[in-house]
């Protein structure tokens, strides 16, 4: 005959909370705030989706900071392939 255990019941944890920094801070750059913009939207996304918001976010930041200054920003081409 088996003997109970008085061994601990270890119950399962809750995830952790995760607590997300405060909104962006504006760099008074137009072009970057603007490309910063969807980062408030990681938050909110399935963890499946974040590497697809930071890659639009880096390309974004990328046209931004490699733009002439004083110059119009070049339309973006991030749009997946398929899209119009």
């Amino acid at each position: 005959m088996t003997e109970p255990s008085n061994a601990p019941v270890h119950e399962p944890e809750s995830p952790a909370a995760v607590q997300w920094p405060a909104t962006a801070t504006p760099t008074g750059d137009a072009p970057v705030d603007k490309a910063l913009g969807p980062l408030a939207d990681v938050a909110g996304s399935p963890v499946s989706d974040h590497g697809e918001l930071y890659a639009g976010i880096h390309d974004s930041l990328l046209e931004a900071l490699d733009a002439e200054p004083g110059l119009p920003s070049a339309p973006s081409n991030n749009r997946p392939e398929g899209d119009s």
